[in-house]
């Protein structure tokens, strides 16, 4: 895990709560059905793990108004800020290009390189088509990363799971948030805006611990070491600009802050599991 300002990441949506434990079945896949963006850029290819399942265990956090605010402000600021950005480099580089474009006979488009061609697909807020910068579905915290088990181990990891959340659960509770911070999904690919969890962490951070405890029993890897839980709300491809800039960081956390405070505490009263195309739900 990376410390500092930048932290590597791991939506689910949640399953029938009507009983204790429930389930739906599909086949095997390489990528889990209703994955959240933060968990993209993990190697999701079964190829290297024969007769895997991938599987994830988190917590599905409802979708508002509140937080569909915050999203669009976050994007909003975003865009304004690579705007800004472009505007000063294209200041900064306009004596540059005119001294060169007179010491070098004139280019058509088929001359031109890559990158000039690529340049008119930008639109307002430095984006391009590609949509790079934008909301995360299925808003969740994760307790572990992404991890395998054979199709043969899943009934038992769950009962399990099962078995030491009703252990442990203190009943269903609530979390809130308290800012928002930059995460960079683990390849360094893509960078995420979180908001950071304050009211109840403790109770994430207990959480972890239990299912750290049956991931260890079936030989999987547990969950970060002083992991902050987080919801992450918005990703951005190519989001190596944003990464290792604490000054950013704080100007976009400072631009959202009013609105992240006054966001209602949102209600956890089930963990989630997923196998491919397999969710399990567990009551608190």
């Amino acid at each position: 895990m990376r410390q500092s300002t930048i932290t590597p990441l791991v939506d689910y949506p949640s399953s029938d709560s009507s009983s204790r434990s429930s389930s739906r079945n599909g086949s095997s896949s390489g990528r889990i059905a209703g994955l959240g963006d933060d968990l993209a850029e993990q190697p999701l290819d079964m190829g290297h793990v024969p007769g895997g399942w991938a599987g994830h265990v988190y917590l599905a956090v409802k979708e508002s108004v509140g937080l569909c605010r915050v999203s669009q402000t976050c994007i909003q600021e975003i865009c304004r800020r690579r705007q800004q950005q472009q505007q000063q480099r294209g200041a900064g580089d306009a004596g540059t290009r005119k001294a060169e474009t007179a010491e070098r006979p004139s280019q058509d488009a088929a001359g031109a390189s890559k990158e000039e061609r690529e340049g008119g697909e930008e639109t307002a807020g430095g984006l391009n088509q590609e949509d790079r910068v934008r909301r995360v579905d299925n808003l969740h915290v994760s307790l572990t990363r992404v991890f395998y088990l054979q199709e043969h181990e899943i009934c038992g990891f769950v009962e399990a799971l099962e078995k030491a959340v009703r252990a442990a659960s203190r009943g269903p509770f609530a979390i809130g948030f308290s800012k928002a911070s930059v995460y960079a999904s683990e390849t360094g690919r893509r960078a995420f805006v979180g908001l950071d969890i304050g009211h109840g962490a403790e109770r994430l951070a207990g959480m972890a611990r239990v299912v750290d405890e049956v991931m260890r029993r079936f030989g999987k890897q547990p969950f970060f070491a002083n992991a902050r839980f987080h919801v992450s709300i918005v990703r951005v491809d190519e989001g190596g600009r944003m990464i290792g800039r604490q000054q950013q960081e704080k100007e976009l956390g400072d631009a959202m802050q009013e609105e992240i405070l006054a966001l209602p505490a949102v209600q956890i009263a089930q963990l989630e599991c997923s196998f491919g195309n397999r969710f399990y739900s567990i009551a608190l």
